[in-house]
């Protein structure tokens, strides 16, 4: 977790000083990491984070952030043995040098101890390290006065979004069966059971990732199938079919649904287990989870956190990347890194989830998205009316789960949706706007 601190002031006056700080900036004690804080003036203006060792070249898109921060100084901290660190404090420093970036301090932590790389005087900087304590020092103890957090490792600020267990878990799944059961009722009566989960392809309609990236119509891959492969046969002669006439409705019922949800999360409301799993079958329709991108406010974090901890993991993907696009946003990229780690281990090839993992690791801002976010009447206009096909990728997701029967009746046994473990491709956590 990132926190801001742009409105205090840091002193920092020694190495021990920064090892102290460096924590705060990145919202936890690092450890097998690489972290760069660029300052303009004195004011660290982004603190980024990469795991060690890296691969060579994985820095390469600090010289484009020196350019458009307007770094003039960085500090470079490496925490972990030599042999991973060097390379990768070696590799920042010639590209702040070639960039024209002043190098004022550049260290080594390891087991309680300091070197230095810009300092060759054994006096203050002797050859077995100096030791520090970066929790009992007067800018720690001046970071807690002020509010600051630093967790103690990547781990727990891993679980503030992890999944939900216990009670929560068991009601969710109850809820998520039933709204499931509620859906394939409504969908038999419709289409007289013929509608058939298959792996949808484009058929050129256009999301709000294709038009936030400058993506060419007809290259989204995520969002319907060709009519012929839906199993719902068209009415004759053109007329639009009761499946097509059934999609419309869930579409503008799931569009209802964020609205609504939005609006409870403002006023502080949290979403009950029906709700809540309601909307994340809805969210499942790209044309739905759209409306959330279009509409998405800083504010909008505590709703997305809370769906990303309780939903069943195939329907996390969607939330999970609304909450990374809310923290990008808001300037923590480290939540939105760990949000879209989240998304891409269940669903390695989520397409929101790999464009914006994309952003992190070249070190975009947020503001590259500005001018490019479709509203919603430019979505409806460039997708058309809804179609059966766009009900596919939900279709998919629920083909092979279980009714809720077995469920309320205590019988959990495993989840039927894929598991919620492991991690996907990582991007540097970075962190924006920072004073030190």
């Amino acid at each position: 977790m990132t926190t801001d601190i742009s409105a205090t002031c840091l002193t920092l006056t020694s190495p021990a000083d920064i090892l102290a700080a460096v924590p705060y900036l990145v919202g936890f004690h690092p450890a097998d990491s690489l972290i760069v804080v660029g300052l303009a003036q004195s004011r660290a203006k982004v603190a980024a984070r990469w795991n060690v060792p890296m691969p060579p070249g994985t820095l390469a898109p600090l010289t484009a952030l020196f350019q458009r921060e307007e770094v003039s100084q960085v500090v470079v901290v490496g925490y972990g043995p030599g042999e991973a660190v060097t390379p990768a404090v070696d590799e920042a420093t010639a590209i702040a040098a070639g960039a024209g970036v002043e190098v004022a301090e550049a260290l080594r932590a390891h087991d309680g101890r300091y070197w230095s790389y810009v300092c060759d005087s054994a006096t203050c900087c002797p050859p077995e390290g100096t030791p520090y304590d970066p929790r009992s020092s007067r800018v720690a103890a001046e970071a807690t006065v002020r509010g600051l957090v630093a967790l103690p490792d990547r781990q727990t600020l891993q679980r503030t979004i992890a999944p939900a267990t216990g009670p929560v878990r068991l009601a969710m799944r109850r809820a998520t069966a039933d709204a499931i059961h509620t859906l394939r009722t409504a969908l038999t009566t419709t289409s007289g059971g013929a509608v058939s989960a298959v792996h949808p392809v484009s058929d050129g309609a256009v999301s709000a990732e294709a038009g936030a990236y400058g993506v060419e119509a007809g290259a989204v891959s995520d969002v319907a199938v060709p009519e012929s492969a839906s199993g719902v046969p068209r009415v004759s002669g053109g007329a639009v079919s009761a499946s097509d006439e059934f999609a419309g409705v869930f579409v503008a019922e799931g569009l209802a649904r964020v609205r609504a949800a939005l609006a409870r999360a403002a006023a502080g409301d949290r979403l009950d287990d029906a709700e809540a799993a309601r909307l994340g079958l809805a969210l499942a329709v790209i044309r739905v989870r759209d409306e959330a991108w279009t509409l998405m406010d800083d504010s909008h974090i505590a709703l997305w956190k809370d769906l990303t901890r309780r939903l069943e993991p195939a329907f996390i993907p969607p939330v999970a990347s609304l909450l990374a696009m809310a923290g990008w946003r808001a300037g923590d990229s480290i939540l939105a890194t760990i949000a879209l780690e989240r998304a891409l281990a269940i669903d390695p090839h989520y397409s929101m989830a790999n464009l914006l993992m994309h952003a992190l690791q070249h070190l975009l801002p947020p503001a590259v998205l500005d001018g490019r976010m479709p509203a919603p009447d430019e979505l409806d206009a460039a997708m058309g009316e809804p179609r059966a096909s766009w009900l596919q990728p939900l279709l998919a997701l629920i083909e092979h789960h279980p009714e809720p029967d077995a469920l309320h009746a205590g019988d959990l046994g495993p989840s039927a949706f894929p598991s919620d473990t492991g991690s996907g491709p990582g991007a540097p956590d970075l962190a924006d706007e920072k004073t030190t």
